[in-house]
């Protein structure tokens, strides 16, 4: 079946994503379209300062590699951008949306430039200088600025975010405790503790490298979580450190 424009482009910034660079010929051969459908395709990623052109290939803008590289954590990029693809399945036309600070939102963002019918909440730096370039309406929940996770915390944040009545959550965590999931911020604990509240639903957005780990502080229950995003379903073993009840989705 064949892709529309939409589509395939997803999938383009998706491949270089993956590989930093990647040349025209091999898209248009991975595609099955000409040259010249992915030069359009390119042209309109560029400008949107997506992808910048090379001599016969196409790679990410700066801004883009700066925002994969100032995070602390640099691992399972892979997992991370194709956990990002499946949660766009989930986000409906025209819904309001939270992304928190964690580097695979971060990697939903970039797939959510070319959307143009959402509106973005976030308190993530990083992420509000990616969408600025989209056509959504982006709300940054301001206050004081935490240079680790490049993003505002505190009493003006929080005192944002109450007000919020949003569709969707998109929440990384840093691992699970037994009744939830877990960071090991305190200052993002408020945060993403206040998200949860004000959110109609809420997903968890993790590699499975997290599957082992538990942070410091437990920001919300099982029960408050609609769904896990990974990039592989978990083993049998895996499986039992988790309520019955608790929606686990990846696409193995």
């Amino acid at each position: 079946m064949r892709l529309s424009s939409e589509e395939r482009r997803n999938k383009i910034l998706h491949e270089v994503m993956n590989q930093k660079e990647v040349s025209i010929n091999d898209l248009a051969a991975k595609f099955q379209v000409t040259t010249e459908t992915i030069r359009k395709d390119v042209g309109f990623l560029q400008e949107k300062n997506l992808l910048a052109k090379k001599h016969g290939s196409v790679e990410l803008t700066k801004p883009f590699l700066e925002s994969e590289f100032s995070v602390k954590e640099k691992q399972q990029m892979k997992e991370k951008n194709a956990i990002a693809e499946k949660a766009l399945a989930f986000i409906p036309q025209n819904a309001s949306l939270y992304l928190d600070t964690s580097t695979t939102v971060l990697q939903l963002a970039k797939l959510l430039v070319m959307r143009n019918d959402l509106t973005i909440v976030t308190n993530s730096l990083q992420i509000s200088q990616i969408l600025a370039t989209s056509d959504n309406q982006v709300l940054l929940a301001g206050g004081q600025f935490r240079k680790k996770s490049n993003s505002y915390v505190g009493a003006w944040t929080l005192n944002a975010l109450q007000s919020l009545n949003l569709d969707l959550g998109f929440l990384g965590c840093d691992g699970f405790s037994k009744t939830g999931p877990t960071i090991r911020s305190y200052q993002e604990l408020e945060i993403k503790s206040t998200v949860i509240a004000h959110c109609q639903k809420n997903m968890i957005l993790c590699d499975s490298s997290k599957i082992g780990n538990q942070g410091l502080y437990t920001f919300a229950d099982f029960q408050d979580i609609d769904m896990v995003l990974a990039e592989r379903q978990l083993t049998e073993d895996e499986r039992k450190n988790f309520p019955d009840e608790l929606l686990f989705y990846s696409q193995d």
